[in-house]
Formats: structure tokens, sequence, C-alpha cells
């Protein structure tokens, strides 16, 4: 779809183009919409966004976080540059802790994930400390319990 909007034309873009976006776009509806329900949940686009590698996969898998680890995490999730990892961007992490533990994705397991984060770390955003805190193997594992039970 992303072709078809950046042309600087729209005029130019043929009735074959519309048509074959078209059909590529019923044919992701079809494969993702698990509940045939014409619409994204946040589960299902969830699942079909995970073409991308997850990145905290490789930083959790070393099981030693290193200030470099926390540099790189910070600047993968701290859109707006504040130091810390919150609102918006926490459920992108807490989403990418999920799909590290093989959760399916929901709205309810990503709230669950953040409400334990919040009680973990005793705030509503998390820093470098609470980074290094969240991803030592214990803690992960102490997560996973809290994402499935």
């Amino acid at each position: 779809m992303k072709d078809l909007f950046l042309k600087k034309d729209c005029a130019k873009i043929t009735p074959k183009e519309v048509e074959k976006y078209t059909a590529d776009m019923i044919n992701v509806m079809d494969t993702h919409d698990v509940n045939h329900d014409g619409k994204f949940e946040m589960s299902e686009l969830a699942n079909y966004l995970k073409l991308e590698e997850n990145f905290l996969d490789k930083i959790i898998k070393q099981k030693i976080i290193t200030s470099k680890h926390v540099k790189d995490i910070l600047s993968h999730y701290d859109s707006n540059e504040s130091d810390t990892i919150e609102g918006p961007e926490m459920h992108a992490f807490v989403g990418d802790i999920a799909r590290h533990l093989g959760l399916k994705l929901s709205l309810s397991v990503i709230q669950s994930g953040i409400d334990r984060v919040k009680e973990k770390v005793g705030t509503d955003t998390v820093g470098t400390t609470a980074i290094k805190i969240l991803l030592a193997e214990e803690s992960v594992k102490e997560l996973q319990k809290s994402f499935t039970g």
C-alpha cells in the first residue's frame, strides 16, 4: 500500500494498481483476521507485525544486561527522548517482553505486564536502573509467571 501512496502524482495511479493493492489488503485480512470480524484487534495486528524481529530477544538471551544494552534499549523504545520508557513506549516494551516469553499478545496480557512492571519498579516510567532490574534473568522468569498467572 505504501508504494501506492508514495507516488507523487496520485492521478497516475492506474485502476490495475488499485486492484492489486486491494487484493493484497484482502489477503492480509483473510490471513490475519482470526475471528473474521473485518477488523484487526491488537492481538491480530501484533501477530501480523511479528514479522519484525523482536528487539529484546537478542539482549535477553545474553542474560547479562550491560550499559550498552540499556542505552540501545532506551534508543529503541524512548521515542520522545526523555530517558525513560513511558506511556505508549511502555506498551511496545512490555509487548516485546511478552513476545520474548512466547505469549500471544492481547490488550489484557500487555496491561497485566505493564501493571507488573510498574509494581516491580515502583513508578510509571522505566529508566536505566529499572531496565537492568527488569531484564535480569530472574526478573524475566518472574514476569513470565505474572503474565500467565
